[in-house]
């Protein structure tokens, strides 16, 4: 009797589980390589293929290592 209880157990927990897998997979977007707050409250997505993209790299990087460099 004990172990029918602890494979029901078992197999509700497994079923939740893949249940919530499942859910997490099905339903998330991807996200855009970039977001960029506006003042207006809006943002703006760039796609991983704008050259922006790579600009904004670059100055991120320079940002860095200048807060590095006066840290």
């Amino acid at each position: 009797m004990r172990s029918r209880y602890v494979a029901a157990a078992a197999l509700a927990a497994g079923a939740v589980a893949g249940l919530v897998l499942w859910r997490r997979r099905g339903g998330a977007s991807p996200r855009p390589a970039v977001q960029l707050g506006l003042s207006d409250g809006s943002v703006h997505a760039l796609d991983a293929a704008d050259p922006d993209v790579a600009t904004l790299e670059r100055l991120a990087d320079a940002v860095r290592r200048a807060l590095l460099e006066t840290g």
